[in-house]
């Protein structure tokens, strides 16, 4: 336990690599929290350019360090452990931020070397966990089982004993972070651009002018999120521009398989598009569908909350997540056979009552989780550095 000086802030060391999930999405809350009047005092460093070591805090907080390692190969974790028992030394406490796109993804060997292991999600039956699944996900072992997908190179997801490990916290998903919206200003139109630019101040510490952007970010997502819903503005068309292509063929498969679906349906909009009239579409059409990406927790899925569309997506009842929009109330279940598939016209046609209320649902969820992402961030902190 850390003795509390409530004359000294406590020095928090962030050390990320610049990549846009972090710097746009897994590190906002904490942008924000270091703008607040708090105990703590933040740093932002790049690991991959920087030597960590050098630097003195009271903790830190290690994000997507060893995300493209592969930790199958035994040298590999050694590698990790060696690395991860360096800051066990330097720094009072450590935190590992797993911020990877598959809640199955867990490297449970460094556990007893961090004080806590931060992560988007998890499995609601731990015991699954104690399984392999083939492509590294829940989805795609599912298609690998029930479909015979397989992947060019095999990929399987760390396995281990989940029991009452307090050390592993959900902090939160991609869905806290900067999102565009149509609204016509710089932001907005040229969000890509903006990102890259938002990397680029990471790279050099350029963390004020960077705090300040996100903030407006923020700020213009919370002032989107609480417009009064019409959902007779909105066309009875499901947005499913997506594709399959890069992705391993047992992660890909949900997208394939309701591609396959709705091929020669009207109802759904396909293709591609440029970015802003994606987002200008997304403001208009009253329903996204969202399958499984990279893990089963997805941008889309917070693009159709924030643009008040209903959410289709693959059901999502074997996880739990923070912010949670994953609840019956909140969207609309799909298969992942895609056996319902063609019920959502049906449904969205038949049910306007309902689909107003999911919308709203889940628009309350979110707006409320943006208000507190930097609160929630400092409750976990405080729970690693000032325990009872």
């Amino acid at each position: 336990m850390i003795f509390v000086d409530f004359m000294r802030k406590l020095q928090v060391l962030v050390a990320h690599n610049h990549s846009s999930i972090e710097i746009m999405h897994t590190l906002v809350p904490f942008y924000l929290l270091s703008g607040e009047d708090t105990k703590y005092k933040f740093k932002f460093i790049d690991f991959k350019f920087i030597n960590l070591i050098n630097y003195k805090a009271d903790l830190i907080i290690l994000t997507r360090k060893y995300h493209h390692i592969d930790h199958n190969e035994e040298k590999n974790r050694e590698l990790i452990l060696d690395d991860i028992k360096k800051y066990r030394k330097k720094f009072d406490k450590v935190i590992y931020f797993d911020d990877s796109a598959a809640v199955s993804h867990i490297l449970y060997f460094i556990l007893p070397y961090v004080d806590s292991y931060w992560v988007r999600g998890l499995l609601n039956d731990k015991s699954q966990y104690e399984k392999p699944f083939y492509g590294g996900r829940t989805y795609s072992d599912y298609y690998y089982l029930n479909y015979g997908v397989k992947d060019q190179r095999k990929n399987l997801s760390p396995k281990f004993k989940f029991v009452c490990d307090e050390k592993i916290k959900i902090a939160w998903n991609i869905g806290i972070g900067c999102f565009p919206v149509f609204k016509y200003n710089f932001l907005n139109k040229f969000y890509f651009f903006t990102k890259k630019f938002c990397c680029v101040l990471a790279f050099f510490s350029m963390n004020y002018l960077l705090r300040k952007i996100i903030f407006l970010y923020i700020i213009q997502m919370k002032n989107y999120l609480n417009r009064e819903l019409i959902l007779e503005r909105k066309v009875n068309l499901i947005n499913a521009r997506f594709s399959y292509e890069g992705y391993a063929n047992s992660v890909g498969f949900n997208r394939k398989l309701i591609l396959k679906k709705i091929a020669f349906n009207k109802n759904f909009i396909k293709g591609k598009i440029n970015s802003w009239d994606y987002i200008k579409e997304l403001s208009r059409t009253i329903a996204m569908m969202s399958p499984f990406g990279w893990g089963e927790i997805c941008y889309r899925d917070f693009e159709a909350v924030l643009n008040k569309s209903l959410l289709v997506k693959p059901d999502m009842g074997h996880l739990e997540t923070w912010p949670n929009i994953y609840r019956d109330e909140h969207y609309f279940k799909l298969d992942w056979d895609c056996l319902n598939l063609m019920e959502i016209e049906e449904y969205i046609v038949k049910n306007r009552k309902d689909i107003y209320s999911k919308i709203n649902n889940s628009n309350y969820v979110y707006l409320n989780a943006i208000k507190s992402c930097s609160k929630r961030a400092e409750f976990l902190l405080d729970e690693v550095l000032i325990k009872k």
